[in-house]
């Protein structure tokens, strides 16, 4: 199974804004952290499309 590569390409961007987030507001900010959930998401997403059948 081929992962979308549209996936994999927001995951580095949004990747790229938590890091500028974490250098701005530091880590334990709201705003970092609602990032990083988005993140989490993103990684989930795609674990589960390239996640071969059982």
């Amino acid at each position: 199974m081929s992962t979308n590569p549209t996936i994999k390409e927001k995951i580095e961007q949004e990747r790229d804004v938590l890091n500028k987030l974490v250098s701005i507001y530091g880590i334990e900010h709201p705003l970092v952290i609602q990032q990083s959930e988005l993140l989490d998401e993103l990684i989930n997403l795609h674990n589960m499309m390239t996640k071969p059948p059982s």
